[in-house]
């Protein structure tokens, strides 16, 4: 039998082919334009599957579907569940440089949106199961491939819990994440929560102009500017809203070296989302921050004139759209109390909607299934992985580790400079042969634990 590498390499053809085929049914789940593409999307997923000579079927849930399906080699092998989504962000950025939803190969890069997220590394962990399948390893594999995950999987843990009893899982991986950089791969093992807010304002029934009532009348753009910055620090990004840290649980040294020695490169960081300027310089505050610390982040601001030149008029309305990212051990429904509580304080005539809300996770970097993909990796790339905390939010991990109830292993295969939810989002087939490799090496590790 190949290597896991030789195999990929065999593959690559068939690996773009589906991949093309994945990327062009443009699966966006907030665009309700898009209704149809996600049912025909679930439907070829299926296909894929089956072609490889797995059972696969697709679960009806209140929103988009979820397809279920695998590989088994027998009932007394370890069986792990690989978790994806299949859903994508909207394309509609100007600077996006080829048709976001038509395959595009320049070399070795694959250009289209859901190319790194999460469709690319979605083939990819499947065809590390075919491999698995030919070389007799003993493990059965399935994945769980949901269509919801970028509108916060509404329906997930309602369908998970009506299947639970169908779902084979000793282990699940979520690979859904990215490395630290293309030099050294990152396990995962906690994520921040996450609580979304909208703030609404209104003042009057119209505009007004603003030479004939502008100076004693509220200007509603104004107020939740005044709103937002007492909020937070727009320099240091402390939040200001009283009781906002008290359950917060901080990272030990022990975490914050390994974050420090873990090979994160601050200049690539910066260069690869083209930040002008930084908040913080020094690693280990930064990475404490984007890692392991709450956020107030706001997304947009809206209300007022929006045309070419200006109009000078008093809004009547704005609204703010904002969220806050949480760690344990903060609890989403008594953050956004005490931020609407906070907020109808500064001016009682503020609407405070709740928009989304995901608890924080804290897993273990240690045991088996840990010491498992660790050598995996060391197989494949000949280095160790950073066991790291990772500053975004996965719905679908606090699921399966409630309802499930078996250990999760975090291990995506997105690097930063792939354009996660951005123009010319790109996946590549170095990255898919390596994570096809390490994936293969983690079954071998696992299938080791029964023996």
């Amino acid at each position: 039998m190949s290597t896991p590498l030789d195999f990929a390499e065999k593959m690559k053809e068939k690996f773009e082919e589906i991949l093309r085929r994945f990327v062009e049914i443009p699966s966006v789940s907030a665009d309700p334009a898009h209704k149809d593409d996600m049912f025909r999307l679930a439907e070829e997923a299926k296909r894929v599957i089956e072609e490889f000579g797995g059972k696969a079927r697709i679960w009806q849930t209140d929103g988009f579907p979820i397809v279920y399906g695998g590989f088994e080699h027998s009932p007394s092998a370890p069986t792990i569940l690989f978790y994806n989504h299949l859903d994508v962000q909207p394309a509609d950025e100007p600077e996006w440089e080829t048709e976001p939803f038509v395959f595009t190969k320049k070399g070795d890069r694959y250009y289209a949106r859901g190319a790194t997220d999460d469709k690319g590394p979605a083939i990819a962990s499947l065809f590390s199961a075919v491999y698995a399948r030919e070389a007799g390893i003993p493990v059965n594999v399935y994945f769980i491939w949901e269509l919801e995950e970028e509108i916060g999987s509404p329906s997930f843990d309602a369908t998970l819990e009506q299947h639970k009893h169908e779902i084979k899982a000793d282990n699940v991986v979520i690979s859904d994440s990215i490395w630290i950089n293309s030099d050294q791969p990152s396990v995962d093992y906690a994520l921040r929560g996450l609580q979304g807010a909208v703030i609404r304002l209104q003042t009057a029934e119209v505009d007004a102009h603003s030479g004939v009532t502008g100076g004693p009348v509220p200007n509603p753009i104004s107020e939740l500017c005044r709103i937002l910055m007492a909020c937070f620090d727009p320099v240091t990004g402390d939040v200001k809203i009283p009781g906002f840290y008290d359950d917060v649980i901080p990272p030990g040294d022990e975490e914050l070296e390994s974050f420090v020695n873990s090979g994160f490169d601050l200049k690539k960081f910066q260069d690869n989302y083209g930040f002008k300027w930084l908040r913080y310089t020094d690693v280990r505050e930064f990475l404490k921050r984007v890692w392991a610390w709450p956020t107030f982040e706001v997304h947009g601001i809206a209300g007022g004139y929006q045309g070419p030149g200006i109009k000078t008029i008093i809004p009547h309305w704005a609204e703010a759209k904002v969220s806050m990212r949480l760690v344990p051990d903060q609890a989403p429904d008594k953050i956004f109390k005490i931020f609407k509580e906070y907020v109808e304080s500064l001016n009682p005539h503020v609407e405070v909607k709740p928009e989304g809300a995901l608890p924080p996770y804290l897993g273990d970097f240690r045991g088996p299934y840990a010491d498992a993909i660790r050598t995996a990796v060391e197989k494949a790339l000949g280095k160790s992985p950073a066991f790291i905390r990772e500053g975004g939010s996965i719905g679908a991990v606090l699921s399966m580790s409630n309802i499930l109830g078996v250990p999760i292993t975090m291990f995506g295969l997105s690097l930063p400079e792939h354009g996660y939810h951005a123009p010319n989002e790109f996946f590549d087939w170095g990255q898919a042969k390596r994570g096809i490799a390490i994936f293969a090496y983690y079954f071998e590790e696992v299938a080791k634990l029964r023996s």
